[in-house]
């Protein structure tokens, strides 16, 4: 495994065939670990500060092998030219991907949960749809005995009526022979009254004659 000392000298290298002078406009400090901001161009300036590798900054001017940056906080320096690129680092596109990366997390994250919260709402929907279904299934049920029912009642009623009908003729029909044979009853009654009177006077008038038979003779 290199040294990180042997991967910044190949990272510094490569950097300055590959770089060249860079032009004016945003900048990014290359794969290095730290770079000097110095007070002027070259190694004899005050170090103002130390910049980190993937810092943008700005390049205001370049005098051979040195740029004059200006930072985003307002401060401004000399770093080595060869040191600047204008691609994104390793680092910040690392960075930037890691950011996209946590973005479609978080929008697979939030996708999950709305899936979740859908296939538990489908649950309580098949809940609720097989609940109806059941309480269809039974009305359609208690609909049928009804019709059967009904129909049922008004068979009966119809065969309630019917020989109700019968029975008020016959009751009809039994009251007028009750009604002839009180009649005939009355008629027989008094036959056997004048009979009977008829004889009780023919014996009577005949027992009144055999009276009178007597008394002539004994006279």
């Amino acid at each position: 495994m290199r040294s990180p000392i042997a991967l910044m000298i190949a990272l510094t290298v490569a950097g300055f065939l590959l770089v060249g002078t860079p032009a004016a406009g945003t900048m990014y400090v290359t794969d290095i670990l730290r770079l000097t901001l110095r007070s002027g161009p070259g190694t004899g300036g005050d170090i103002l500060g130390v910049i980190s590798s993937g810092q943008p900054l700005e390049v205001v001017s370049e005098i051979d092998q040195w740029s004059q940056v200006r930072l985003p906080d307002g401060r401004e320096g000399w770093v080595p030219s060869r040191y600047l690129t204008s691609e994104r680092t390793a680092e910040l596109k690392l960075a930037r991907l890691q950011q996209q990366f946590d973005a479609q997390k978080n929008e697979l994250d939030a996708s999950r949960s709305e899936v979740a919260e859908l296939k538990k709402q489908n649950q309580i929907l098949q809940a609720d749809l097989a609940q109806q279904s059941r309480q269809a299934e039974e009305a359609t049920r208690a609909y049928n005995t009804l019709k059967e029912e009904s129909a049922d009642f008004l068979k009966l009623k119809a065969e309630h009526e019917t020989t109700l009908a019968k029975a008020t003729e016959q009751s009809g029909i039994i009251i007028g022979l009750e009604k002839e044979l009180t009649r005939l009853e009355t008629q027989r009654l008094v036959r056997w009254f004048l009979a009977g009177a008829g004889v009780l006077l023919l014996g009577f008038v005949i027992g009144f004659s055999a009276k009178r038979q007597r008394r002539k003779y004994l006279a």
